[in-house]
């Protein structure tokens, strides 16, 4: 593998540059590839081919690596190896079944293998469309085309982490993968707040399985179990579907769901600017009056989440709100969204838990960009972080006895990870 492949969210464009084979690349990919600094030289370098290189007996070959670059095309590619027209032309028709060579992608990496001998003959074509696939055109009589795979292996890994800033850069300098803390946010997302209750000093102990492929991290980290310390309180969670076509739901030790019926907040990570009281001394109007709210400062275009299962009653503005949703729950519980820079939700719209209604601005009666939310119970106004919100249900009575053997074996590995500390490879798989 040459360097490291991340996933981004970027939405792919094709480029249409001819109706013939010779097709130019996306420049717009979805996967970006990094590239490794020992690699940046390899397209001038020839070396050996590793035995066993993209699982091609490679004895007696050598290989030139490269990175597709904005506007090249499949016979751009070939070319300077002497193959032409003809033999371009068949291999574009011999992999159509298997891949689309108009999908070649800028940065991607790739490999031509050739004989070690002065003729230097072109033997194979590597293209790698992601960390784990990779097609390989046979350039010699008999040719072929065919997509391989790199093995992927798990992992299970445990770490403890006290926190001493972001909970990202904590995780990093420990050795895991920083993506964790969103994960986490996920997990307690109804328990506890990122921003509010978590503080220096608090520990987070995780058991979690990690894809790797060629020692590198693939895919997202999927976290079995975890346990949050903190100076007032320790929370537990316990990943568990009773078996493979049942959703996967967190638990705590009694079995009791993390979920509920509310999120404890509308943004993943934000800070509270003000909270409901009474009184407060408004920053435009600049008088003292009430405020029945949360506000919850964060940057703009952060996405403001549906706190629960609803139907939106009204998408629209006023001069004080600003961009504001409200949502209809059941008949107790609504809740409302203000001061958005975009609404995207509409009228009478079914939402869900977790769903993103808008973006975080300063519309309306606004000093900075924050979400004002405001939670209605039976009509009333009330401070949503100190109602005790229904959960869902817990870990059914039939699965209990395999809910338990579960979270005993996580528990022992949380207590082992909690003592050594450091970030620790369990079993791989």
């Amino acid at each position: 593998m040459i360097g490291k492949w991340k996933w981004s969210i970027a939405l792919a464009s094709v480029a249409l540059i001819g109706t013939y084979i010779y097709v130019g690349v996306d420049v717009h990919p979805h996967e970006e590839y990094v590239e490794d600094p020992v690699a940046a030289s390899a397209e001038e370098d020839t070396v050996p081919a590793p035995l066993g290189a993209y699982g091609i007996p490679l004895d007696g070959f050598v290989m030139e690596r490269g990175q597709v670059k904005s506007g090249q095309t499949f016979s751009d590619l070939l070319a300077p190896f002497g193959i032409g027209p003809a033999q371009v032309d068949s291999l574009v028709n011999m992999a159509a079944p298997v891949f689309d060579v108009h999908k070649l992608r800028a940065g991607h990496p790739y490999a031509v293998i050739f004989t070690d001998d002065p003729a230097k003959t072109p033997a194979f074509f590597v293209y790698e469309a992601d960390q784990v696939e990779h097609i390989i055109f046979t350039l010699q009589p008999p040719m072929d085309v065919r997509v391989d795979e790199r093995p992927i292996h798990r992992e299970r890994q445990s770490i403890s982490v006290a926190v001493t800033g972001a909970l990202w850069n904590d995780l990093e300098k420990a050795g895991a993968d920083p993506a964790l803390s969103l994960y986490l946010a996920d997990v307690f997302q109804w328990t506890i707040d990122m921003y509010k209750d978590v503080q220096p000093g608090d520990v987070f102990t995780l058991v979690y399985e990690q894809k790797t492929v060629d020692g590198e991290r693939y895919g997202q980290p999927e976290i079995l179990g975890v346990r949050f310390t903190g100076p007032d309180a320790t929370r537990q969670a316990f990943r568990f579907a009773p078996d493979s076509s049942a959703a996967v739901a967190y638990y705590d030790a009694d079995g009791n769901s993390l979920r509920k019926a509310f999120l404890k907040a509308p943004l993943k990570f934000s800070r509270v600017s003000s909270g409901f009281t009474m009184r407060r001394f408004h920053p435009v109007q600049h008088r003292w009056k009430s405020h029945l709210g949360t506000d919850y400062a964060a940057p703009y275009g952060t996405p403001i989440l549906a706190v629960g299962d609803g139907i939106v009653e009204k998408a629209g503005y006023t001069a004080g709100n600003g961009n504001y949703v409200k949502i209809r729950h059941n008949g107790v519980y609504e809740t409302q969204y203000l001061h958005m820079r975009k609404i995207l939700v509409r009228n009478g719209q079914r939402v869900s838990q977790g769903q993103t209604i808008g973006e975080v601005g300063s519309t309306g009666l606004a000093t900075g960009p924050h979400v004002c939310f405001r939670f209605w119970k039976h009509g009333q106004q009330v401070d949503h972080r100190k109602e005790e919100m229904p959960s869902a249900e817990p870990v059914a009575k039939a699965d209990r006895f395999k809910f338990e053997m579960q979270r005993d074996m996580l528990l022992a590995q949380l207590d082992e990870a909690a003592r050594h500390g450091q970030h620790t490879s369990i079993a791989t798989f």
